[in-house]
């Protein structure tokens, strides 16, 4: 057998090599002035309002291998959950993905004979997944969802050089963070047909087969709600004013003007 050795590094070590290698230091530390705020209208509340509710139809079919074989299945209990629901902006798409959880019971042979069959109950449990995508409408409230604009920069001019002042610029950069849009699972509902194709005939007993793999087709029904935390105002408002909700880019910023028309001729 390979030996091998290992060194330990105490932490005073390594303290002295990152003193070494790093340059970095807070060079120099003010604590600033009182800085004024302004308001910026909001509403009453901020909640989670409902931007849509619809029912969306999922047809699955899966094939399904039990861990032994089986003369009949007593019962399957049936679970959808969700793994993802998300939504895109202004495609007004949604795309769901999740499984069934399927329970199965079933018989298992454990001896035929007097035109008699004896077994035992056994279960099995199996995730079918799904994976769709649908459009929706909005019939009430929309998603607020607001792009950051583009970032500008503000260049001079280098008399020195005759162009650009390389060392000197104004920039700015607006980021807004929204709230993001999410599901909520209203009901499930699942109905399916279970077909077994692949049987075996058992000790000549009629219309007794023994099968292990079956053919599962399920139709999936989901009431989904789709919600977004929104700042209202109380009472709720008949219809939309029409106002925009002051944004930074529908905000007045103090910046330059462009002339509307060209310079007057002196010469």
């Amino acid at each position: 057998m390979d030996n091998y050795s290992a060194t330990v590094i105490s932490s005073e070590a390594y303290a002295s090599k990152c003193d070494r290698d790093c340059d970095a230091a807070v060079l120099k530390a003010d604590t600033l002035p009182k800085a004024d705020n302004h308001p910026w209208p909001g509403g009453d509340f901020k909640i989670p309002r409902i931007l849509s509710e619809f029912v969306i139809q999922i047809d699955s079919e899966s094939k399904i291998r039990l861990n032994e074989p089986a003369y009949e299945i007593k019962r399957i209990e049936k679970q959808v959950f969700l793994t993802q629901c998300r939504y895109i902006p202004t495609t007004d798409k949604v795309f769901i993905e999740g499984y069934i959880r399927k329970n199965i019971e079933y018989a298992a042979r454990t001896c035929s004979k007097n035109n008699s069959i004896a077994g035992t109950i056994k279960d099995t449990t199996v995730h079918v997944p799904f994976k769709v995508y649908t459009k929706v409408d909005f019939h009430g409230a929309k998603p607020q969802i607001i792009p950051n604009p583009p970032s500008l920069t503000a260049r001079y001019f280098d008399q020195k050089r005759m162009g650009k002042d390389i060392r000197e610029a104004d920039r700015s950069n607006v980021e807004i963070f929204n709230e993001p849009v999410f599901c909520e699972l209203e009901w499930a509902a699942v109905y399916d047909a279970d077909i077994n194709d692949k049987g075996r005939p058992i000790d000549h007993l009629l219309n007794e087969e023994e099968f292990k793999e079956f053919t599962d087709k399920s139709v999936i029904y989901l009431c989904i709600k789709l919600l977004q935390k929104q700042q209202v105002c109380w009472p709720f408002p008949i219809k939309d004013d029409g106002k925009k909700k002051p944004y930074p880019q529908n905000t007045d910023w103090k910046t330059p003007e462009y002339p509307k028309k060209k310079p007057d001729i002196i010469f």
